[in-house]
């Protein structure tokens, strides 16, 4: 199904319904693709005309739930559009992160999730690597976040899930149990044997290696913060996108999955334990208290362990698209990052 296709029933009459009131009258919508592809998701820009003064945006991204069988079962499983639906309409307006606005939530079958369209800013490129100076902005940004909703009530929502329980701790099991052998092999050149066989020998108890990953202070995370999953803005302040695995966990978990899996390694072994104070000083800036900076170094080797997962998702079994190779990219990261700090002695 092509673009226009999925998308092209989202008429000028439907937009003019959705949209606040104004002067001007919605009077066409040009249905285009994007430069970027959604894992799970359907996704178009919608350029507008109107007749009239409008007020409105020239043009829109609107998603949908992806048809591929892949993308239908990673739904259906993690409740992922909803879940994505109900973080813009509960917190999106009170998270001290910038976030695309979301001018519509529909029910992802025929009508999207209608946001802000940010082209024109500068998009993240995870393949090509995070540089210290985008590292620094976000880690303040994920410091707030973190900070705001620090051990807060809000996280009792049934909706906000923990990466340790229920189907999102199976899926990722599933996928460690099945990629950690081909996974072994494929990088037995390029990484320490003992951290391979590390992997290999917690594949099968891979849910209680899970459950040592959320042990701590309780906050709001985004959860698949990549550099993917980012634009900056003209200030250089980073939004974040693709809210779809919001929940909670404590904050190394949102650090760990940025740094290990999207800054390369030279700079990340330069700069991590830099990175991570500047985080934690932000934490303790903005109230944060009772928790030390060698609490959450120990917090952060264990973290960045958690992206082997993604990386193996991409390299195979769940075959979500990565025509880049990222997947190859994120794991020599991460398996690097992960010998440097010896995470899985604290495992």
């Amino acid at each position: 199904m092509t673009v226009v296709e999925r998308f092209g029933h989202l008429d000028a009459a439907w937009l003019q319904d959705v949209l606040p009131n104004g002067d001007a009258t919605v009077s066409s919508v040009a249905v285009e693709p994007v430069a970027f592809a959604g894992a799970t998701t359907d996704m178009a820009r919608l350029r507008v005309a109107y007749d009239g003064e409008a007020g409105q945006p020239a043009s829109f991204v609107a998603k949908l739930r992806g048809t591929r069988d892949v993308q239908r079962q990673m739904d259906q499983a993690m409740a992922l559009f909803a879940r994505e639906a109900r973080f813009y309409e509960t917190f999106a307006g009170d998270v001290p992160v910038r976030t695309p606005r979301c001018w519509f939530a529909g029910d992802g079958d025929t009508t999207p999730l209608l946001l802000e369209d940010l082209d024109g800013n500068r998009m993240g490129d995870q393949m090509e690597g995070m540089t210290l100076a985008d590292a620094q902005v976000t880690l303040d940004a994920l410091a707030d976040l973190h900070a705001a909703f620090w051990e807060s009530e809000a996280l009792g929502e049934d909706w906000i899930a923990s990466p340790a329980e229920g189907v999102f701790a199976a899926m990722i099991g599933q996928l460690v149990g099945s990629g950690a052998a081909p996974l072994a092999a494929r990088y037995a050149d390029d990484a320490p044997a003992d951290v391979l066989a590390a992997i290999v020998d917690r594949a099968p108890t891979w849910t209680a290696v899970l459950g040592r990953l959320v042990e701590g202070p309780q906050t709001l995370i985004h959860n698949d913060v990549r550099l993917d999953n980012l634009f900056f803005l003209d200030a250089g302040e980073p939004c974040l996108i693709d809210w779809q695995l919001v929940g909670r966990s404590r904050g190394t978990q949102d650090v760990g999955n940025l740094l290990a899996g999207s800054m390369d390694g030279d700079l990340l072994s330069t700069h991590w334990e830099p990175l991570l104070r500047r985080y934690h000083d932000r934490l303790v800036a903005n109230g944060v208290s009772g928790y030390g900076f060698d609490e959450c170094v120990e917090h952060y080797r264990q973290s960045v362990v958690y992206p082997l997962g993604a990386g193996m998702a991409l390299l195979g079994e769940m075959d979500i698209g990565d025509g880049r190779g990222l997947g190859d990219r994120m794991v020599r990261r991460c398996l690097r990052h992960v010998a440097e700090l010896e995470s899985f002695d604290l495992l």
